[in-house]
């Protein structure tokens, strides 16, 4: 199948998953349609891709909604919209730019020396970014369901709000372990459908290599939300937050933080990370 076709097809079978995912409101109207270019862009690399990229929206969409009552009364629950096109970019942009240039160099469209390397290397990539989104969101979303209240990772002495950037819990982090072991083991059960075949790597090293990249890119995200993650402080409720609009309708004030690395920011850079660690984990240990 030619990359126009790939495109089509990826673009009728988002469609077909992104339309009853807005009626059940896992993402908004602006989702819906970032949603679409993900899916598209994932389709290109394949149906094995496509598949591991829809476990992560399809598990972690069901967690957000999982205790939603209980994540609302605590302030941090996502909106009941569902996801933003913002939020849709930032967690799957950068499996869906793997996943595409690994379909364009298939398609010949891209030229390397190596005929299967870099191949293998955006294929690792595009795994490490999925495992980091569907870590990530496991992380919060599991985490906000718990009774322990959350201490933040740069000094667990420090107990902060449930839903604080930087904030962890053991239930949180069971999710983050999970997460990216869900996306580590139906990611070694495809191994066998990945184009070119990964002749080099057993399901086990795919496995591994999957889950250590999602699982510290992770932590890289929490330790960014943290330290540098931009935070507000809403003068009428008297609480921090990560919104310039706070959830009471109030302007929120500048308070720490590097302005341009908003939540959305730091997950794509977690995701990025995850690329780059999966890349150089199989650099290592197969080049």
């Amino acid at each position: 199948m030619d990359l126009y076709s790939n495109l089509l097809l990826g673009f009728i079978v988002t469609l077909a998953i992104g339309l009853p995912s807005y009626k059940k409101k896992f993402v908004s109207f602006s989702g819906l349609f970032a949603g679409l270019v993900v899916g598209m862009l994932t389709f290109v690399g394949g149906p094995a891709c496509f598949l591991v990229i829809m476990v992560f929206f399809l598990s972690s969409s069901i967690l957000t909604k999982l205790g939603y009552h209980s994540k609302e009364v605590k302030g941090a629950a996502e909106k009941k919209s569902g996801r933003t096109a913002l939020q849709v970019i930032c967690a799957g942009g950068v499996a869906g730019v793997a996943a595409f240039l690994k379909g364009l160099y298939e398609a010949r469209a891209l030229i390397w020396p190596d005929p299967n390397q870099l191949s293998h290397v955006l294929t690792v990539a595009f795994l490490g970014a999925v495992s980091s989104a569907n870590a990530d969101t496991w992380a919060v979303e599991l985490g906000l369901l718990s009774e322990e209240e959350p201490k933040l990772i740069t000094n667990l002495k420090k107990k902060v709000p449930p839903g604080t950037s930087g904030g962890v819990t053991k239930l949180g982090t069971l999710g983050s372990f999970l997460g990216a072991l869900l996306i580590a083991a139906v990611s070694a059960a495809l191994y066998q459908h990945v184009s070119p075949p990964f002749e080099q790597m057993d399901p086990l090293a795919i496995l591994i290599i999957t889950f250590i990249s999602g699982f510290i890119a992770e932590k890289i995200d929490s330790f960014l939300g943290a330290t540098v993650q931009v935070k507000y402080w809403c003068p009428k409720c008297k609480k921090e937050t990560d919104k310039k609009v706070h959830k009471c309708g109030s302007s929120t004030e500048y308070l720490r933080g590097i302005k341009i690395i908003s939540n959305e920011a730091v997950n794509l850079i977690s995701t990025l990370a995850g690329a780059l660690l999966a890349s150089c984990l199989y650099i290592a240990l197969y080049d």
